[in-house]
């Protein structure tokens, strides 16, 4: 009989061996795993972040002349005296899109002093081949279209703080040295619910994003997101997501400044549904955002928070 209850006792303990082992295997498995798609992904993002020009299409393009070539080397924004008024009207209202402040950021607030580094790119679906982009840019070459693949394509940098347990405030950058534009912007989120039980929250962003460089007209567009998320926790503290959804309202606005065209300043309201996800894995962030409005957007973002 003691002997039975011995036998016992050692299979008992081999089995609480065992399951520990498999566990702390399978935990490992599953870290490798979560790194090994981390590093793909990352690599995949890096060579994605460039301005995209090339391609081939059926429509003339207006080439840079000589003192243009030696100033720019890829496209770059030059009004062209055939652009209409309408033309410069669908300009303002999918140029405010493509250059819309998304800081692929769900509705959870980063608490104080905490901060976030990212890189971002931009895909949108616009048509170059319209007269509001064909007569807004002159080109390297009569072969040098403005992108090539399914969108133009706009990388950029993020810095966001969190300034109180409520409030954040990014900061966005962006330059093409080898043409003749470049942007910047500001944006503060306000967190009003933060549900910390059920993991979800709601917050709400005022932005702005502006031109700079070219002398031929003025670009401004000002954005208004309302947002909820939700977090759910993956593996331990060190692994999240948090799938997020909101509304976005904007006014983008553009003024000529100069004498190869005569057009009256436009100022042109619009909005686009958004739908993310934000990764947290350690200290990386992760995230993808799909934007519905008249040109649809693709959007992601890798980045560190500290």
């Amino acid at each position: 009989m003691i002997q039975s209850n011995r036998q016992k006792t050692i299979i008992i303990q081999n089995n609480i061996t065992n399951y520990s082992l498999t566990k702390r295997k399978g935990s490992l498995m599953k870290s490798k795993s979560i790194t090994v798609l981390l590093a793909a992904l990352f690599f995949t993002i890096f060579q994605s972040f460039i301005f995209a020009h090339g391609g081939s299409k059926n429509v003339k393009l207006h080439v840079m002349n000589e003192k243009q070539k030696d100033k720019w080397d890829e496209c770059s924004f030059k009004l062209d005296p055939n652009l209409t008024q309408k033309s410069w009207h669908q300009f303002t209202e999918e140029g405010g899109l493509v250059i819309y402040f998304r800081p692929l950021k769900d509705a959870k607030p980063m608490g104080a002093g905490n901060y976030e580094f990212s890189l971002m790119q931009v895909e949108t679906s616009i048509d170059d081949t319209d007269d509001a982009w064909n007569d807004t840019f002159v080109h390297p070459d009569s072969n040098h279209w403005l992108y090539e693949g399914d969108g133009l394509t706009f990388p950029g940098l993020v810095f966001r703080a969190g300034i109180t347990e409520n409030f954040d405030a990014g900061l966005y950058w962006t330059i093409n040295p080898n043409a003749n534009y470049g942007y910047w912007g500001g944006q503060l989120q306000y967190n009003f619910i933060n549900n910390i039980e059920k993991n979800w929250a709601a917050s709400a962003r005022i932005g702005f994003v502006s031109m700079f460089g070219p002398k031929d007209f003025d670009h401004t567009v000002y954005g208004l997101d309302v947002l909820a998320s939700r977090e759910y926790s993956i593996y331990s503290d060190w692994v999240s997501i948090s799938p997020y959804a909101g509304f976005s309202a904007f006014l983008s606005r553009t003024h000529e400044t100069t004498t190869a065209v005569n057009l009256k300043d436009e100022n042109v309201l619009g909005g686009q549904a958004m739908v993310g996800l934000v990764a947290n894995i350690s200290m990386a962030r992760l995230a993808v955002e799909y934007n519905l409005a008249v040109v649809n957007s693709f959007n992601f973002k890798i980045g560190v928070a500290f």
